[in-house]
């Protein structure tokens, strides 16, 4: 039991993960973004915002993770714009789901011209559709929730894949 006690004791402060994610080494900013998840504090927020265009893609995995494990709404213009510009696809993607896991209505617009960027079959844009679900209905402007409800119905009607076709099912359930 102490010594669990002890490892508690010697965890990194807020502001060493801080540190660790604006520093110079790659691995010391991948390690960082990722135990960040771990301190829900607005000073490892501000690191991870500052990170999550940085050069590694894998800073900006480990930064969008964990931005979306805090819940930080304050990271939701900063994931649209890594949705809608990041060249890695991977961080698009991640970009998505983080959104759709802060439930950040915001999102709705980028989140449904991402999708629409994929033929009506592609698995690619599930990440999308979940997030729309997911953020629902309630709270969203009425012409943000017209259009959204408008691309998901067309893309029932577009799609023959099972998968995508439940998917899309599932997101509009929540579209009450």
């Amino acid at each position: 039991m102490s010594l669990i006690f002890a490892l508690l004791a010697c965890s990194p402060s807020a502001e060493d993960i801080a540190t660790a994610i604006h520093s110079e080494n790659p691995v010391m900013r991948e390690d960082g973004a990722k135990i960040a998840q771990n301190y829900d504090d607005e000073v490892v927020v501000k690191a991870l915002l500052d990170v999550i265009g940085d050069p590694s893609e894998k800073v900006r995995l480990n930064a969008i993770e964990s931005l979306a494990e805090l819940q930080a709404q304050d990271a939701g213009l900063a994931l649209i714009e890594r949705l809608q510009s990041d060249p890695s696809p991977t961080v698009q993607r991640a970009a998505a789901d983080a959104l759709g896991r802060i439930i950040y209505k915001d999102a709705v617009p980028a989140l449904v011209a991402y999708a629409q960027a994929f033929p009506p079959d592609d698995r690619g844009q599930l990440v999308a559709i979940w997030a729309i679900g997911r953020i629902g209905y309630e709270g969203m402007q009425p012409e943000v929730r017209k259009a959204a409800m408008a691309f998901l119905v067309e893309r029932r009607a577009q799609a023959r894949d099972r998968y995508v076709l439940y998917n899309i099912a599932a997101s509009l359930r929540f579209m009450r």
